[in-house]
C-alpha cells in the first residue's frame, strides 16, 4: 500500500490498520477502494455510515466477470456490511403478472440466469431479507427511513434525492459497488452533500404555472437545467401546502425521481416544504445563484419536445408501465379508483391496454388486505408487480412494444412514451390515444 502513504486523507488509526492489511487481505482491497475513491473527490477524511444502506445493484448479467468476482471474494471472507442493505426493485422475472409472450421469457431467463444465486450472496452480505428489493425503501411499509443528518452511502438515484431532499439524511449519488464496499467498511468520504456548504443552492427555481406541474415532467425540466447543482424551488407551496403530508410526499418523490435521472440533481430543497427549507429558507441560496423560471408555456415546450421512440409512431398502445419509481400506498388506490371508475362510466368490463402497475412487494403485501380494493382493481384488469420498469424495457423485444407510462424516468431512458396521468386512464380505457367521442 506504500503508493497511498502520501494520500491527502487523514486516517484514523482503525483506518490506517485496515489499509495496512491487518483485517485481512479482502478488506484491505476495500478500504483502499475508498481511499483511491476518496483521494479522487478530494475528501479530506472519511465519516462513519450511520444506517442501513440501499444500493442500485439488484441483479447480474453474464459475462460482467469482475462484479461477479468482486462479490464471490467478499462473501468468500465472510464480510458483510455494517448496517442491513435494500437493494432495487427485482428484474423482470415475474412472469405470472407481466404479460409476456414465451420468446420474452425465455429471453429473461437467459438474461437473469444468475440472479437466485446473486440474491443468495447478497443475503450472505447483509441484505435484509428476500423481499428488500425496491426503488422506495424509504416508504413506511418498507422502513428504511433513514433521520435527517444520518450519514449513509446510498446509490440508486431516486432514494438518494429523496432521503436527501425530504427526509434531511446526507448521502452522495454513489457508484454501484462503492455503494457495497462503503458500507461493508462503514465508512464513507466527507465531500458533497454530506457537507452543510454542498447542501447549498446554486439555482432558484421559480415555479410560476396555473395548476400544480406534473411532478415528473417538472422534474425533468429542473434536471436539464440544473445538471448535478442544487435547486431551491420556490412556488409548490402554493399548489401543495406547506410541509409535508402523503400526497406532498408522493409528488415530491415523483418529482425528485425525474430530477435525478434526467438530470443529476442528488438534492432540492422546496420553499416552505422540505426540512432545511422550512428551517433555513433562501439563506440556503449562495449570493451568486442562477435563476429558473417555470411557467405554463415553458412545460408544454417542454412535452411537446418529447420524441415518439415507437418503431411505428401512430400504433396502438399494447402495454402500460406504472410505477418508476414504485407506486405508493396512496397511490396504489388512486389508480384502483380511477381505472375502476373509468371503465364504470363507460360502460367497460375492463381495461383496453394490459397494464402492470409495480410497487415495492411490502406496499402490494398492504394493499392486498384490504380485499375490496384488491378485487375491485383486480375485476379491471390491471397487474401488480414488484418488478422494475425499467428492466422490464431494458432489451430488444420490450423495446419494440408500443408502451405507455406516466413515468418521465422510464421514458428517459426507454421507447416507452409518457403522457400525464387522466390522459392515461383514458388510454388505458379505450386502447386509443385520444379521448374517445
Amino acid at each position: 500500500m506504500s503508493d497511498l502513504t502520501d494520500s491527502k486523507m487523514e486516517l484514523t488509526p482503525e483506518e490506517r490498520n485496515i489499509l495496512d492489511g491487518k483485517q485481512g487481505p479482502t478488506l484491505q482491497k476495500v478500504m483502499r477502494t475508498l481511499v483511491i475513491y476518496g483521494r479522487a473527490v478530494g475528501a479530506k477524511r472519511f465519516v462513519d455510515i450511520e444506517w442501513d444502506g440501499h444500493f442500485s445493484i439488484h441483479h447480474v448479467l453474464p459475462g460482467i466477470g469482475p462484479r461477479l468476482e468482486m462479490i464471490d471474494e467478499l462473501v468468500e471472507a465472510n464480510l458483510k456490511t455494517q448496517y442491513p442493505f435494500t437493494l432495487d426493485p427485482k428484474p423482470p422475472l415475474d412472469f405470472g403478472n407481466l404479460s409476456l409472450t414465451l420468446e420474452q421469457q425465455r429471453t429473461f431467463e437467459q438474461i437473469f440466469r444468475d440472479q437466485a444465486d446473486y440474491e443468495q450472496k447478497m443475503l450472505q452480505l447483509g441484505l435484509r431479507d428476500q423481499d428488500a428489493y425496491t426503488c422506495t425503501p424509504y416508504l413506511a411499509e418498507v422502513g428504511n427511513i433513514p433521520t435527517r443528518g444520518t450519514i449513509l452511502a446510498w446509490s440508486e438515484s431516486s432514494c438518494v434525492v429523496f432521503v436527501n431532499s425530504v427526509l434531511g439524511a446526507r448521502t452522495n449519488r454513489n457508484a454501484a459497488l462503492i455503494d457495497l464496499l462503503s458500507n461493508i467498511a462503514g465508512k464513507t468520504p466527507l465531500f458533497g452533500l454530506l457537507t452543510d456548504e454542498g447542501r447549498q443552492a446554486t439555482w432558484l427555481v421559480k415555479v410560476c404555472t396555473s395548476d400544480l406541474p406534473h411532478p415528473q415532467v417538472l422534474g425533468g425540466a429542473i434536471g436539464v437545467k440544473v445538471l448535478e447543482d442544487v435547486p431551491y424551488i420556490l412556488g409548490l407551496d402554493q399548489f401543495l401546502g406547506p410541509g409535508l403530508n402523503e400526497r406532498t410526499t408522493d409528488y415530491l418523490k415523483e418529482m425528485g425521481a425525474a430530477c435525478a435521472a434526467i438530470g443529476a440533481v442528488g438534492l432540492y430543497h422546496a420553499d416552505n416544504i422540505t426540512p432545511e427549507a422550512i428551517e433555513q429558507g433562501t439563506n440556503l441560496l449562495l449570493d451568486d445563484h442562477h435563476t429558473y423560471i417555470i411557467d405554463d408555456q415553458e412545460l408544454q415546450s417542454i412535452m411537446t419536445s418529447y420524441p415518439v421512440m415507437w418503431e411505428q409512431k401512430n400504433a396502438k398502445p399494447q402495454k402500460c408501465l406504472i410505477g418508476c419509481p414504485h407506486l405508493s400506498l396512496r397511490e396504489l388506490y388512486w389508480w384502483t379508483d380511477k381505472l375502476y371508475g373509468a371503465l364504470q362510466t363507460r360502460g367497460r368490463g375492463r381495461i383496453a391496454v394490459e397494464t402492470i402497475i409495480c410497487a415495492a412487494p411490502q406496499v402490494l403485501h398492504r394493499f392486498k388486505t384490504d380485499v375490496e380494493a384488491y378485487e375491485r382493481l383486480k375485476s379491471t384488469g390491471a397487474q401488480l408487480s414488484a418488478t422494475c420498469a425499467e428492466a422490464y424495457m431494458d432489451n430488444e423485444l420490450c423495446a419494440r412494444e408500443a408502451v405507455v407510462t406516466n413515468s418521465n424516468k422510464l421514458r428517459y431512458f426507454t421507447t416507452a412514451r409518457m403522457f400525464p396521468d387522466d390522459q392515461l386512464v383514458d388510454i388505458i380505457v379505450s386502447g386509443r390515444i385520444g379521448r374517445e367521442v
